[in-house]
């Protein structure tokens, strides 16, 4: 079983939003990054990033990741 690790900070689900969106700018996707957010936080946290980044860009964050990610990590 795997353990899921918190960072030593929690980060505002507003910075996430925001780092998710420039993760998703330019060509193609920082991969790393969308992974690095969202695999470190709970699911109470991802729902917060979720309403968050709907607020802020008027797109359903989940939509974005599908269109973004492929292979393996499309959601």
């Amino acid at each position: 079983m795997s353990t899921l690790s918190l960072p030593p900070f929690l980060a505002s689900p507003r910075q996430d939003a925001i780092d998710l969106y420039k993760a998703f700018k330019g060509f193609g996707c920082d991969s790393a990054a969308v992974v690095n957010i969202l695999a470190h936080r709970d699911a109470t946290q991802r729902a917060l990033i979720q309403q968050e980044y709907k607020t802020m860009y008027s797109e359903e964050l989940t939509s974005r990741l599908s269109s973004e990610l492929g292979g393996t990590l499309k959601a």
